[in-house]
C-alpha cells in the first residue's frame, strides 16, 4: 500500500511539473508575442518633422503616420529649461482613417492646447513644478546651443514611437565675433564672405549683452547683426543711468566697417527701453535706413537703479543729461504696489507711466524727433501692455511722423509687453510674474505667429529698396 502511494505521488509530481512547464512556455511565448507586437507597432509608426533642422522661429510640419485608425493617440513633448526643470505638454488626437495625425490641420480632443496648431505642443508647455516666489518664465539653456524637444507617441497602453527635434537660433555656418574699439557686443554674420545689410540690435532694461538670440536669427535670415550691450557689462554704466547716446553711434561706426556689412544699409532694431536710443539715434544719424521698435516709447524716460527704482537720467549727450519724463511714485501707486506685493498679485506698472505722463503735461521737450528718421519705421505694440503704455506711445510716434515713408504700426489685441518671436513655452498663463506683462495666451499665440515674419519682411523690403544695398 505504501508502495502504491509513492507511485501516485511521483505521478502527481510529474504531472505538476508538466503543467508548470507548459504554463511557463505559454507565458514566455505571450511575452515574446507582446514584445514583437510592440516592436512591430513602433516600427510601423513614423513621426515626420520638417524641416529636420529648424530654426527657433520656424513653424514645423509634424505628421504622425502608421497609427491604428480611428483610435485615440496621446502626443507629449518635453524640453529642459535653463533652471534644469522639465517643461511638458500633452494632447490627445484621434487618428484618421489612414492612421495619420497632422498637427497643423487636426484639432486635439483634449490637452494642454486646443485647435489645430503644429506649434501648440511647444508654446503650451508648463513646468513640472512651480517654485514658490518664482515668476517662472521659460528660459532656454543657452541660445548658442540647440533647444532639444522630445516627442512621445502612445495609445494609452504603450509607447508607439519617440522622436527628438533640435531647434537652433543660428544656422551652422553663422560666424560669431566679439565687438571691439570700445563697443561691447557680439557680431553674427552669414558665413558666405559677402557684404550683407546690417541690423543693430538694442535690447531692453535687462542689460548685459542684450538680445543675442534675436541677432542670431537675423543672421540666419541673411543680415549681419550686432547684439549691443549698453549697460551692465564691464566698461559700461552699471545701471540704466547716464548712458551716452554717442555710444550707439560708435556702434554704427564699428558695424559699418565690418567686411560682412554693406554700409549702405544699416537698420536698428530696439525693444522696450531700447527703443528710446534706437529712435533717437536714427533721428540724428542718416546712416540708419530703417527702424523696428517693439513695445516702443515716443519720448525719453528716466533711468533705473540697481534696485529697479526710479533713477537719474537714463541718457546723456556730450556728457549732459538729456531731458526726460521722471517716474515719480505717487502715494496711490505706492499703496497699490505694496498691496499687490503682500497679496502676491502681479504689479501693473502702466498705471504709473500714465500718471507721470498726465503730471508732466507738455511732452514736446522730451519727445524723440522721429520725423527726422531717413527711412521707414515699423512699430509693434500690445494693446494690453501692463509694463508701460506702448500702444498709446506708438500712436504718438505715428502722429509725429507724418506720411513721408511707408511706416506701419501693428497693434495686437490681447497682447501685453512681450511679443514673442520664437516658438517657446508661454507658461499657460501670465499669473506667475512679479510684474504683470498683460495679454492672454490666445492673443499672444496669434502675435507669435505674425510679428517676427512681419519684421523680417519689413527689413528685407527696406533693404531691397535701398538704392545701393544688395540683399542676399
Amino acid at each position: 500500500m505504501r508502495r502504491g502511494n509513492r507511485v501516485k505521488c511521483r505521478r502527481l509530481a510529474g504531472l505538476l511539473l508538466i503543467i508548470a512547464f507548459v504554463l511557463f512556455q505559454t507565458a514566455v511565448a505571450e511575452a515574446a508575442d507582446s514584445r514583437l507586437s510592440e516592436e512591430q507597432a513602433q516600427a510601423a509608426v513614423v513621426v515626420d518633422i520638417k524641416p529636420a533642422h529648424p530654426l527657433m522661429d520656424e513653424r514645423l510640419a509634424i505628421l504622425v503616420s502608421g497609427l491604428p485608425p480611428q483610435r485615440p493617440i496621446t502626443i507629449t513633448a518635453k524640453t529642459r529649461a535653463r533652471d534644469g526643470l522639465w517643461w511638458r505638454s500633452s494632447a490627445v488626437f484621434i487618428a484618421d482613417a489612414r492612421g495619420r495625425i497632422d498637427l497643423a490641420s487636426q484639432a486635439s480632443v483634449v490637452g494642454s492646447y486646443h485647435g489645430p496648431d503644429a506649434m501648440g505642443l511647444f508654446w503650451s508647455m508648463t513646468p513640472d513644478i512651480e517654485p514658490r516666489n518664482a515668476d517662472h518664465a521659460f528660459f532656454a539653456q543657452d541660445s548658442s546651443k540647440p533647444m532639444e524637444t522630445e516627442f512621445q507617441i502612445s495609445d494609452g497602453r504603450r509607447i508607439l514611437a519617440t522622436r527628438n527635434i533640435a531647434r537652433v537660433y543660428a544656422k551652422p555656418d553663422i560666424r560669431v565675433a566679439a565687438a571691439s574699439d570700445g563697443v561691447h557686443g557680439m557680431l553674427y554674420s552669414p558665413g558666405d564672405n559677402a557684404a550683407h545689410p546690417a541690423v543693430l540690435v538694442i535690447g531692453g532694461s535687462d542689460g548685459g549683452l542684450g538680445r543675442t538670440d534675436v541677432a542670431m536669427l537675423f543672421a540666419s535670415h541673411g543680415f549681419t547683426a550686432l547684439a549691443l550691450a549698453y549697460f551692465g557689462e564691464p566698461g559700461l554704466p552699471a545701471t540704466l543711468e547716464g548712458v551716452p547716446m554717442e555710444y550707439f553711434k560708435r556702434a554704427i561706426d564699428w558695424l559699418s566697417r565690418q567686411p560682412s556689412v554693406n554700409p549702405n544699409f544699416v537698420a536698428i532694431y530696439g525693444e522696450s527701453r531700447g527703443t528710446e536710443p534706437a529712435l533717437w539715434v536714427a533721428a540724428s544719424d542718416p546712416r540708419a535706413k530703417a527702424v523696428v521698435a517693439r513695445s516702443p516709447s515716443f519720448a525719453l524716460w528716466g533711468g533705473v537703479t540697481a534696485r529697479h527704482l526710479p533713477g537719474a537720467a537714463a541718457w546723456t549727450q556730450n556728457g549732459i543729461p538729456l531731458p526726460y519724463i521722471a517716474n515719480k511714485i505717487s502715494l496711490g501707486f505706492a499703496a497699490r504696489y505694496l498691496w499687490d506685493i503682500c497679496t502676491g498679485t502681479p504689479v501693473r506698472q502702466t498705471a504709473l507711466f500714465l500718471e507721470n505722463l498726465k503730471d508732466y503735461g507738455d511732452t514736446k521737450p522730451v519727445e524723440i524727433a522721429v520725423e527726422n528718421i531717413h527711412g521707414p519705421i515699423l512699430l509693434l505694440a500690445g494693446k494690453d501692455d501692463q509694463i508701460w503704455p506702448s500702444f498709446l506711445m506708438a500712436n504718438r510716434i505715428m502722429a509725429r511722423r507724418g506720411h513721408a515713408y511707408s511706416d506701419a504700426l501693428v497693434a495686437y489685441d490681447e497682447v501685453g509687453h512681450p511679443i514673442p518671436y520664437t516658438y517657446a513655452p508661454l507658461r499657460g498663463d501670465f499669473s506667475h510674474e512679479k510684474f504683470a506683462v498683460g495679454g492672454t495666451v490666445h492673443g499672444t499665440v496669434k502675435a507669435q505667429a505674425d510679428a517676427w515674419p512681419r519684421i523680417l519682411e519689413f527689413l528685407e523690403d527696406a533693404a531691397s529698396k535701398s538704392t545701393t544695398a544688395r540683399f542676399n
